[in-house]
């Protein structure tokens, strides 16, 4: 969809306000009832596709930039209402910059939970946003707002990130292509809360479109000590030989999800490649790795906020409270875990008896939640606090994953997998999405939306 808008602009068929004046339109009739939108720069905007460069492989393209990246002339707010009178950006983002400069016009900013802590998309700042596909749902975090705007079709590019599946979780939740690049793929101008574990990520409709959006903000920065070469990602997607298919991560798996995952199996054999099935692939205790990390990181970067702590939405000062409790040696044994985690990962995707092997999991053991949360903590007859997602452990171990639709939960929610191939081989999760995409096609946007357009 986005090559043929872009097509079409740098023919002269299309001029570019017309896709900004479409986007305003489409935000302003249908976000209402959604609240994927905390801030619009329409003036701005559409004097910006007066300007334009039309040759750029984002030509014209409005664009929503999730509320953790500043926008010249807009304030960043993070979800948090800490930061509700935080002054307009001098600047543009290093990821904002980049897209700019293929020719993307940015429109507004996108909601996120508060610090992008969690997976919905609520905060007290700005409320909850809806899941197109079913408003009573959440479209997931901590991007829910970029990927709910996805789905229904009001922007046709929206910026997404990604420290414990924040990409992954609403494309999976909202019927979209998610990708989590290998980690220090997209350098980073502004020390994130979480270093170690946090990227930028591509969300669209289909393979091709997230493709050519990581193509344009991937490459290395200067002051990222975990930024890699530009030039280093193979992104040229490519069929996988093999699937090594497990069902969770964890201890158990819904019905609805467990159905999902049988037909993305299903659909690899019927395209000839091998799946095997397998369980027990990680260390039980890789969520509370993650979780240990993650906490010590946040509860460290909002320091400067900690008279406010207690104010905080229940996820969050929980987060911060467990995070400020963390012991030297408690993050010391969770990095430990971080090695075992990716020795595991890598034994199955970078095998040398099987070259071109994935790993493929459910993004979520449960169906989709509430808007206002709280994750789930059981699946099938388990309980279990950390039983939500499958997808922190890439983070932790820095390998790409790519989720896609493959079905839908008993709300009629969409359910997507994630596929994972070895650091820096990109291309091969993405070819696996595109080769699912080929022989299982999703529906495109949920009954009541359409692509954007018209034009």
């Amino acid at each position: 969809m986005r090559a043929e808008l872009v097509k079409r602009v740098r023919t002269g068929e299309l001029h570019p306000r017309e896709l900004v004046a479409e986007a305003l339109r489409r935000i302003e009739a249908d976000d209402p009832a959604m609240n994927a939108v905390v801030g619009l720069r329409a003036e701005e905007a559409l004097a910006d596709a007066e300007r334009v460069d039309p040759t750029g492989p984002l030509a014209g393209l409005p664009v929503l930039v999730k509320d953790l990246i500043d926008v010249a002339g807009m304030p960043t707010t993070m979800g948090s209402d800490w930061l509700a009178d935080a002054p307009p950006a001098a600047a543009d983002g290093l990821v904002v910059a980049r897209l700019r400069a293929a020719g993307a016009i940015v429109v507004g900013k996108s909601n996120t939970p508060a610090f992008a802590h969690t997976g919905f998309t609520t905060n007290r700042l700005f409320g909850s946003t809806r899941n197109p596909w079913n408003r009573d749902r959440s479209p997931a975090g901590s991007s829910g707002g970029s990927a709910a705007a996805l789905a229904a079709g009001m922007v046709p590019l929206a910026t997404t990130s990604d420290g414990g599946g924040s990409v992954r979780i609403p494309a999976s939740a909202c019927g979209l292509v998610g990708y989590k690049p290998t980690t220090g793929a997209v350098g980073r101008d502004v020390k994130p809360a979480w270093p170690s574990l946090s990227t930028l990520g591509a969300t669209a409709t289909s393979v091709a479109d997230v493709t050519v959006e990581a193509s344009v903000i991937l490459g290395g920065t200067p002051g990222d000590p975990m930024s890699i070469p530009s030039g280093a990602i193979d992104l040229q997607p490519r069929r996988p030989r093999r699937v090594i298919a497990t069902p969770t991560f964890r201890a158990d798996v819904d019905a609805d999800v467990r159905r999902a995952f049988d037909a993305a199996c299903a659909s690899f054999e019927a395209a000839g490649v091998e799946v095997v099935q397998r369980s027990g692939l990680v260390p039980t205790d890789a969520t509370l790795a993650w979780f240990t990390i993650a906490s010590a990181d946040l509860a460290h970067a909002l320091e400067p906020h900690r008279n406010r702590w207690e104010e905080a939405e229940d996820s969050l000062a929980l987060m911060l409270g467990f995070g400020a409790a963390v012991t030297t040696a408690d993050y010391l044994a969770a990095d430990d875990t971080r090695w075992l985690l990716s020795a595991a990962i890598d034994a199955v995707v970078c095998d040398p008896e099987a070259p071109d092997t994935i790993l493929m999991s459910p993004v979520t053991n449960v169906g989709s939640w509430g808007p206002e949360g709280p994750l789930p903590t059981r699946a099938g007859t388990t309980d279990d606090l950390a039983i939500a997602t499958n997808t922190t452990d890439l983070n932790m171990t820095g390998h790409p994953a790519v989720s896609v639709p493959t079905g839908f939960d008993d709300h009629g929610v969409p359910v997507g997998m994630q596929l994972v191939s070895a650091r820096y081989d990109d291309g091969l999760a993405l070819g696996a999405a595109a080769l699912l995409e080929e022989v299982a096609p999703w529906p495109l946007h949920p009954a009541g939306y359409s692509p954007f357009g018209p034009f």
